[in-house]
């Protein structure tokens, strides 16, 4: 299959062969331990600009050490036919990481499997996440999923200390494009008490032809059933409100309304993109809880139950 074709289909593949200025790429990769002790994201990824192209592994671990490890983007690879890149002596894919990062706060070496991965459902409408925007040519920011939840085996070392993940569980998802949007508020966790369950919400002004929108994304699997609430399903946002501490949350489409209540929790500071120089900042925790009550448009509760581990990011210039 042609690359410009297998890549809309494939959203988890490299996007950007072809792209030479004020673009950026990263994938999002967030593992947690079995004890819930031990949480790592890696953040491998290019930034493409006039003055400062590299790639790089973003770290942070257990909330607040974070390290930005720069590469010569000669050291990056990608494959055209599936998800796998390498940076340095560090390789990623959908089913394994394989890490070998010398930064200047964290060493971190060893690989991780990935098995029983649950996949996003593509769609001719939805290749991805973004469902019909995954079409259009111009979005400022595209955002996929890759693995909505997955089992971890192995063990790795951070700073001379080994850390075993087996039967840990972890999340794969990436960004692409020029910039993250102005604002954006996202979280997502998969570690509730029945080990079958995932929240994933993401809302931001969205540039689009001239003007803006507030777009929003929501994935809730529970079981077996995976469910979509988003800007093209129709949707709405009944309730948003914030402030440093606390997130509440209500979407409803014409079955479902979904509450969600995040409580954050202290994080570290990550580098984001802004036409493609990494030069933005974020907070992210990953130590947030969310509370999440799924009923039906008659009041009917069909799940509720409380996730830890939970990623966070509030980034607001202005009122989202």
């Amino acid at each position: 299959m042609n690359y410009l074709i297998k890549k809309v289909f494939n959203p988890e593949i490299f996007q950007g062969k072809y792209k030479n200025k004020k673009y950026f790429e990263g994938w999002y990769f967030k593992m947690i331990d079995s004890t819930k002790e031990h949480a790592l994201v890696v953040i491998p990824g290019i930034s493409i600009n006039e003055k400062d192209t590299h790639a790089f592994i973003q770290v942070m671990y257990q909330g607040n050490q974070v390290d930005y490890i720069r590469y010569d983007i000669a050291d990056f690879w990608f494959s055209e036919s599936r998800f796998e890149i390498m940076i340095g002596d560090s390789c990623f894919s959908k089913d394994q990481m394989i890490l070998n990062i010398q930064g200047n706060k964290l060493r971190i070496k060893g690989c991780l499997r990935f098995d029983h991965p649950v996949k996003f459902p593509k769609t001719l409408y939805h290749p991805g996440i973004m469902g019909p925007f995954s079409y259009l040519p111009f979005m400022e920011c595209y955002h996929g999923i890759v693995n909505i939840h997955q089992d971890i085996y192995g063990v790795i070392t951070i700073n001379g200390k080994n850390l075993d993940y087996n039967h840990g569980c972890g999340y794969i998802e990436k960004d692409w494009g020029r910039s993250f949007p102005k604002n954006w508020i996202w979280f997502q966790s998969n570690h509730f008490p029945d080990g079958r369950t995932t929240i994933m919400f993401s809302i931001a002004d969205i540039p689009f032809l001239g003007t803006s929108f507030t777009g929003f994304l929501a994935l809730f699997r529970y079981g077996e059933r995976i469910l979509l609430f988003t800007t093209y399903t129709g949707a709405r946002v009944r309730k948003l409100a914030y402030d440093n501490t606390f997130l509440s949350v209500i979407i409803e489409d014409l079955r479902y309304r979904l509450e969600m209540k995040v409580t954050s929790a202290e994080g570290g500071v990550l580098k984001a993109p802004f036409y493609g120089k990494m030069s933005r900042t974020i907070q992210e925790s990953i130590h947030a809880t969310v509370r999440v009550r799924l009923s039906t448009r008659h009041g009917r509760v069909l799940y509720e139950g409380v996730g830890t581990n939970t990623g966070l990011e509030i980034k607001k210039e202005s009122k989202v």
